[in-house]
């Protein structure tokens, strides 16, 4: 961001320019890196290309171009929109890089960290002999909140995973259990386990928000590559008509 704001301080000096020098070259090199973005989803899908690179190194070279290829192209444009294939190129770029963005977001959400591992339904969700026993101490007291916290978590561990669960899903479940955690607050202001029983509601919401998240992301995945298709027809038509024209 440093970068940008610099180069828009200084744009009116015009140090550099789209056509020559060394505002031409931040465009070409800026268009390569786009191009090589390409290398990561080819690797992934390729387990047998180990001589290119770890999958790991090539994730983290990828975040890294999404944000410095489009950085070098905003450079390269002066911070003007030039001709119609430009301009077409240009806020192609800014579609995918903001694509880009929320893709790394959503990454975050449904991973340890940027470059942590996946996190795994168990993690969130376990039973031990404690739990057991709060629950039977809390069904003498209120027997209809462990009835509907019983069906609530039955339903996410069956529906958790698979083509059975659904955005729908996990946001009404979410909701229902937000409400379900308004009312054992008000109930159970004395329960000596109250605050356990908070936490396995949040453990349940922190299972639905994987879940909303893991779809999220994966219609993100579905939208994002026709978007660089876009981005990269767009960048070659400006590329060919400069050259050419």
């Amino acid at each position: 961001m440093a970068i940008i704001y610099a180069g828009w301080v200084v744009a009116d000096q015009r140090y550099l320019v789209a056509e020559s020098g060394i505002g031409y070259w931040l465009g070409i090199l800026g268009g390569l890196m786009m191009l090589l973005l390409l290398v990561y989803p080819v690797r992934k899908r390729k387990p047998r290309w180990k001589y290119a690179g770890s999958i790991k190194f090539w994730f983290r070279f990828h975040m890294f171009l999404g944000i410095a290829g489009p950085v070098l192209i905003i450079l390269h444009s002066g911070y003007r929109l030039g001709s119609l294939n430009g301009s077409v190129a240009f806020f192609s770029m800014l579609i995918v890089a903001s694509s880009g963005l929320i893709g790394r977001y959503l990454y975050r959400r449904i991973h340890h960290g940027l470059y942590g591992e996946k996190i795994q339904f168990e993690e969130l969700y376990h039973q031990n002999e404690d739990w057991q026993q709060m629950v039977a101490s809390l069904t003498e007291i209120h027997p209809e909140i462990t009835d509907e916290l019983s069906l609530l978590e039955q339903k996410l561990v069956n529906r958790h995973t698979g083509m059975n669960r659904s955005l729908w899903f996990f946001m009404s479940m979410n909701w229902k259990l937000n409400k379900l955690r308004r009312r054992t607050r008000k109930l159970l202001k004395k329960f000596d386990d109250s605050k356990k029983l908070v936490g396995r509601l949040l453990k349940l919401k922190s299972i639905c928000k994987l879940g909303i998240n893991e779809i999220l992301f994966s219609y993100w995945h579905i939208l994002h590559l026709p978007l660089f298709i876009m981005l990269v027809i767009s960048g070659f038509t400006h590329v060919v008509v400069v050259h050419f024209y």
